[in-house]
């Protein structure tokens, strides 16, 4: 599970990655001798931002910085460089290290995720870093929209107490050509997120894509996941589980019983969401089964490799979320 894990080493030597993700995350046959570092420090990123960032749109409230990897040093470029680099903010602690291990738990779960790392400072504090995936090798841009602009929803107002994650997806199945994959995949990209305490998946961190060349205006499928973290450790963010409603019911304050019941979501929650939104009630029940096993196969071990030092926060919220749905889980009889 640590290779799994992928932190670049400080120190020559290790293998901390397989060659086949060396290559593919940086485009090496092998790992440096020197290791892999973010040229500087924090506080040389934190000066470096407005300056590399004037005109550019990468969005959210931690800095980021497009950079190229320049012998063993990702540096900063104007433009488009292939990787974005994320350190902790001064108030959230260990970010990076939350991200990138709430985005192979994610990775397990048989999401597509963009290709990630956690690559040092040259003082040594880490920072997560992702490659680009809207970059094709023949270097043109695929086509990215986010929900809020399939959705004509302005980006002030992406986590606006009327949307809900039903609404959106209805009209991203519209935008994909009515493709019944994009309600299997929204459906599981909201449930993980309440199940990992990612209280941020508003409508700009939901996003689809098209090839460049591409006909047509239909959107082909969702990008690859990206911006997951746990917000759980950081209680004065987490004031709610979602950011958005589950059910457009709920914007009339009608919920499903169960919630009525015990005031929380659970299992008929996103089993009703994803009938809502076309399913067969075995298909959905199946489906968050399917979810909430598979998370609960592989988070602790994972954590336990993990270098986060919240790993205990985030494995308490993760167990307590689970066993909400443990009871209807065990009533199924034919999930694997």
């Amino acid at each position: 599970m640590t290779a799994q894990l992928g932190q670049i080493s400080l120190k020559g030597g290790a293998a901390p990655y397989s060659p086949a993700f060396l290559k593919k995350m940086f485009t090496l046959t092998r790992l440096p001798a020197a290791g892999i570092r973010v040229k500087g420090d924090q506080a040389l990123f934190n000066r470096a931002a407005p300056r590399y960032l004037d005109g550019q749109s990468i969005s959210g409230v931690q800095k980021k910085l497009f950079m190229d990897l320049e012998g063993n040093y990702l540096v900063p470029v104007k433009g488009h460089g292939r990787y974005i680099v994320k350190p902790a903010p001064d108030h959230l602690p260990h970010l990076p290290e939350n991200e990138h291990a709430i985005m192979q738990l994610a990775r397990l779960c048989k999401f597509n995720v963009a290709d990630n790392a956690l690559v040092p400072f040259e003082d040594g504090e880490l920072c997560y870093v992702t490659r680009r995936f809207d970059l094709r090798d023949d270097g043109r841009r695929l086509f990215v929209e986010d929900a809020a602009s399939l959705c004509n929803v302005h980006s002030s107002n992406k986590g606006s107490d009327n949307l809900s994650y039903e609404g959106v997806l209805k009209k991203l199945y519209e935008a994909s050509g009515r493709n019944m994959a994009i309600i299997f995949n929204g459906v599981r990209q909201v449930l993980f997120a309440y199940l990992v305490g990612n209280n941020d998946l508003h409508c700009k961190n939901l996003s689809m894509y098209r090839h460049p060349d591409d006909a047509t205006v239909r959107m082909r499928d969702f990008t690859p996941v990206y911006d997951v973290v746990s917000v759980a450790p950081y209680q004065d963010y987490y004031n709610e589980d979602l950011t958005l409603c589950v059910l457009a019911s709920e914007l009339n304050a009608v919920f499903s019983p169960s919630y009525e019941a015990v005031g929380h979501y659970c299992m008929e929650c996103f089993v009703r969401l994803a009938m809502n939104l076309g399913m067969h009630k075995a298909a959905a029940q199946k489906l968050v089964a399917q979810l909430c096993n598979d998370v609960a196969r592989y988070f602790q071990p994972l954590l336990a490799a993990s270098s986060s030092p919240d790993k205990t926060v985030i494995e308490q919220h993760i167990k307590a979320k689970l066993a909400r749905f443990a009871p209807d889980i065990a009533g199924l009889k034919s999930v694997k």
